[in-house]
């Protein structure tokens, strides 16, 4: 191919309320009009996160485009609009108001009552499914899977890989009144998504405490959600559950990039230190060896800053991410965005980033998506 095959690893999309209804049982449908109602106020108070201003200029540029967060045929034609042959869909909290009972990327265990968080999820995941799809061999879906039960989750993921092209599992960065990742309880959603070749994600958004109304509020969440995202690595790395699970993939999502470096030399700096020694337990490897061999990140709007950093990171281990349909992302901008970014880097190591790797991971064919990539794809000349 002589364009470039965009492919985003990070999208968002999530019907309206009504739709969901439909998804799930009836007698679960006074539950979800009593959580509605505290949803939206919650909805009301992530949008504080952004400036009215520059939320008023957004949505006069995008509005019919926001649609696309459940229209799959709006969705199509905003994404080849900016250059975008295949994507994977992550739930939605912003455009579109958030999966119900809070079972979408805010997810922390033990909020709900787990039976209705399991319900939103399933109600989810069946409209998920329908939306990939739509668009056969171009949509991926990453499927929101409550921890509570773990015999459960086990079943839940099952079903994703059975139902839904292109998948990944989104686990909770935050665990709430549950064990962290570190324990036992959690091996066989290891070993189940490892078994079915099924990315587990970790996207920012859940973990950080409730900040309260102050005005000073969301721009605490902004600074620390990052970090808790960051945080279930530490557990997968240390705790050896990438030694005992290594086919297992793990990708952290909408988290930034330039942190990883200076992680991984502070981590191998600690394996490698003779006092130390004994906390290594049954690692055989450094923890960046660990990462280059089984992880990558979702590097949605990725920097010039950090794409410097790609050999320190690691090129095969980056995937690009427009972030559709949200506000802080690249649409409907990205071909200005990815010049801004990828100006002088090596095509090699651009094709890579921008699609490659997030057509090995998510099993993306080249060949299917080549006549889409030949009618909208970016030039090399225009990065």
């Amino acid at each position: 191919m002589d364009r470039i095959m965009l492919i985003s690893a990070d999208c968002h999309a999530g019907p309206p309320p009504a739709t969901y209804r439909e998804y799930m049982p009836s007698s679960l449908h006074g539950a979800y009009d009593a959580w509605l109602a505290g949803a939206e106020a919650q909805r009301r108070r992530r949008m504080g996160l952004f400036d009215d201003e520059f939320m008023q200029g957004f949505e006069a540029a995008g509005a019919e485009g926001l649609s696309g967060a459940w229209d799959p045929g709006r969705r199509d034609a905003e994404l080849e609009a900016d250059g975008t042959v295949a994507e994977v869909v992550f739930p939605d909290s912003i455009v579109a108001g958030g999966v119900p009972f809070g079972a979408g990327i805010g997810m922390n265990s033990r909020e709900i009552d787990p039976q209705l968080t399991l319900a939103g999820a399933r109600a989810h995941n069946r409209w998920l499914k329908d939306l990939c799809e739509a668009s056969p061999g171009r949509r991926g879906g990453i499927a929101p899977i409550p921890i509570d039960d773990i015999d459960v989750a086990v079943e839940e993921i099952a079903g994703v890989r059975r139902s839904i092209p292109h998948a990944g599992v989104l686990l909770p960065a935050g665990t709430g009144s549950l064990p962290l990742y570190h324990d036992p309880r959690y091996e066989p959603i290891w070993a189940t998504c490892e078994a079915l070749e099924l990315p587990v994600h970790i996207h920012t958004g859940s973990g950080p405490p409730d900040y309260g109304d102050f005005p000073f509020a969301p721009i605490l969440y902004v600074c620390e959600a990052p970090w808790f995202a960051h945080r279930p690595l530490t557990f997968a790395i240390w705790s050896g559950i990438f030694e005992r699970h290594p086919r297992l993939r793990w990708i952290m999502t909408e988290q930034g990039a330039g942190w990883i470096p200076g992680l991984l030399r502070q981590w191998d700096g600690l394996f490698d230190r003779p006092m130390f020694r004994h906390l290594r337990g049954a690692l055989s490897l450094r923890p960046s060896e660990y990462w280059a061999r089984q992880c990558l990140v979702g590097a949605s709007m990725l920097s010039p800053e950090e794409c410097a950093l790609r050999h320190r990171i690691g090129v095969e281990t980056i995937m690009w991410g427009s972030d559709y349909p949200h506000p802080e992302g690249t649409w409907p901008h990205t071909r200005e965005r990815l010049h801004e970014t990828f100006d002088g880097v090596p095509e090699g190591e651009a094709r890579a980033m921008l699609g490659g790797n997030a057509a090995r991971v998510y099993g993306f064919d080249p060949g299917t998506l080549a006549p889409a990539v030949e009618r909208v794809g970016p030039l090399p000349a225009e990065l």
